[in-house]
């Protein structure tokens, strides 16, 4: 926990993906308590997809955030808020229309499962 999802479109290749995933790693932290050694954030390139009218320079970039439920409303939106600035904070390089979206969900205490090996 944190579980964390990254995708983009191809309009944001250039992007330090590590450095905005080490940011929100911070961010989970300070917001929600959570051990940056427990935060794992994967990248997803995102070829095919279709946005709005389809035009080819329309981008997105789209930030999938679980974290153990049992954090209040506040902590989950200031977290929101802080992701948001982040990602429009790396996600300069790419001026076209472009759609920038965090959601936080939770991870179910009772049914959530991690080993940590090695």
């Amino acid at each position: 926990m944190p579980q964390i999802t990254l995708e983009h479109s191809t309009h944001f290749d250039t992007t330090d993906f590590r450095a905005l995933a080490l940011e929100i790693h911070q961010l989970c932290d300070t917001h929600v308590g959570a051990t940056i050694q427990s935060c794992k954030t994967r990248v997803v390139r995102v070829e095919n997809l279709i946005i709005a009218d389809g035009a080819p320079e329309q981008a997105m970039a789209h930030c999938d955030l679980r974290i153990l439920s049992g954090r209040t409303q506040e902590q989950k939106t200031a977290l929101a808020d802080a992701v948001q600035k982040a990602m429009l904070k790396h996600l300069i390089q790419y001026d076209g229309p472009r759609q920038i979206s965090v959601e936080i969900g939770n991870l179910d205490k009772p049914n959530y499962r991690k080993d940590v090996l090695g």
